[in-house]
């Protein structure tokens, strides 16, 4: 038990210390970045449901924000959960980049906005 909870400690520790590297010009993926967007996209895959109607209601209007934007946020969501367990479980495998657009529910880029892509 508690050769488990030092692996995870050690895993959350890596985790935190990939996020908080500066800022590069150009983005390097590697193994790494792909394990942390797939953790990332594994927790945070349920956001994809507010943010979609809220995209959607300011499309259009609150009815169609709620109705459609919570079926696309449904479909969004199980896109991004598969996407976590892919590249959260095969991170060793190459083929780094990300396989959604945005990689992760909202962005460092957009942060401060809830613009959608």
């Amino acid at each position: 038990m508690k050769k488990s909870i030092a692996a995870v400690a050690v895993l959350v520790a890596m985790a935190v210390l990939a996020l908080s590297t500066p800022a590069q010009a150009e983005e390097q993926d590697n193994y790494v970045s792909k394990l942390v967007r797939g953790w990332t996209n594994l927790a945070t895959f349920w956001c994809e449901i507010p943010k979609q109607i809220y995209v959607v209601s300011q499309q259009r209007d609150a009815g169609a924000g709620l109705l459609f934007g919570g079926m696309k946020g449904i479909g969004f969501g199980v896109s991004r959960l598969g996407a976590g367990l892919y590249e959260g479980a095969l991170f060793f495998l190459p083929k780094y980049e990300p396989i959604m657009d945005p990689p992760v529910v909202w962005p460092f880029e957009e942060a401060g906005t809830l613009a959608s892509k």
